[in-house]
Parts: structure tokens; C-alpha cells; sequence
């Protein structure tokens, strides 16, 4: 059999149109929202809930606020997404559930929920940690958040209530 010009551009064509379908198949899986949840626990906020003031002099006070659970998400996909719902709660033990929805969370920056998360932004919140505590006596703390791409909601587990500060 001999192989003619026409032939090599044929198979040269139907090789270049696979590998782009496959690249389109393979950004078709990778495109859309990408949502990274951080935390930092044990923080303290100047706008907190203030727990005590003391007056050292006439001129000086020390006030001691709050610890918060300080959450974070960005978006590093391609689409924005929709934060509908945020709950605190617990790892499931023998027992009662108990849950914080998202009255006991302060977002930061006036966004409140449902909030549209756009690509390459950050959206945060707080709760105070007295609340984590008190699932902690439950069950393993968990933040659910709700996202409108995906089905189920995103779980983060937060560890070590006392000294955490995890990434």
C-alpha cells in the first residue's frame, strides 16, 4: 500500500482532533468552582464579644475579648459558586445532635448568606469558640458549608479546639 501526501494530512488531521477532544474532556473535569476551607482557632477580634475590663491606672484598661474559630473559603476554580448555608456541629456520638446554624456565625465584611463567592475571592466568618466547646462535649467539631455545585455539603473537622491553628 502506498502512502500518499493526503493520506499523512488525514491521519495528521484525526490525531490533532483527538487530542483535543481529550483536552476538552479533560478541562470539561477540571473547570467550575474549587473551593479551600482554612481555619484558625483561639483568635481574638476588637469588635469581639468583650468578656472583661480592667482598669490598671487612669489612664490604661486591658480587655479581654472572646476566642473566635476564625473560618475561611476561596474559590480557586473557574466558576463562582453560591455559599447558601453554614452549620456547626458535631461528629455523631451516642446521644442528642447538637447543631449552631448560621445565627451563632458572624460574617466579616457584611456578606452575608447566600453569598456569591466569586473566582479568586475570599469569603470569611467566625464563631466563638465557648460554641465549638460545648459540641466538643458531643462529638468531634464540624463546620458544614453548603455549596451550590456541589450535592452534599463540604465537612471540615475541626481538631484540637484548645491550640489549633490549621491550614
Amino acid at each position: 500500500m502506498e502512502i500518499d501526501s493526503v493520506m499523512i494530512v488525514a491521519w495528521w488531521g484525526a490525531i490533532v482532533a483527538t487530542l483535543v477532544l481529550l483536552w476538552d474532556i479533560v478541562k470539561w473535569f477540571t473547570s467550575g468552582a474549587k473551593v479551600k476551607y482554612r481555619y484558625a482557632c483561639n483568635i481574638h477580634y476588637n469588635d469581639g464579644r468583650v468578656i472583661s475590663v480592667e482598669k490598671i491606672n487612669e489612664d490604661h484598661t486591658v480587655t479581654e475579648y472572646a476566642e473566635y474559630c476564625h473560618i475561611e473559603l476561596i474559590n480557586n476554580g473557574t466558576s463562582p459558586t453560591t455559599i447558601m448555608t453554614i452549620l456547626a456541629t458535631h461528629k455523631y456520638k451516642k446521644g442528642m445532635k447538637l447543631s449552631m446554624g448560621k445565627e451563632g456565625f458572624v460574617e466579616h465584611f457584611g456578606n452575608k448568606l447566600p453569598y456569591v463567592l466569586r473566582v479568586g475571592e475570599i469569603w470569611s466568618c467566625r464563631l466563638e469558640m465557648k460554641e465549638l466547646e460545648k459540641l466538643s462535649k458531643y462529638g468531634k467539631p464540624e463546620v458544614h458549608v453548603s455549596l451550590s455545585h456541589k450535592d452534599k455539603p463540604h465537612i471540615v473537622k475541626i481538631k484540637n479546639i484548645k491550640s489549633d491553628v490549621s491550614k
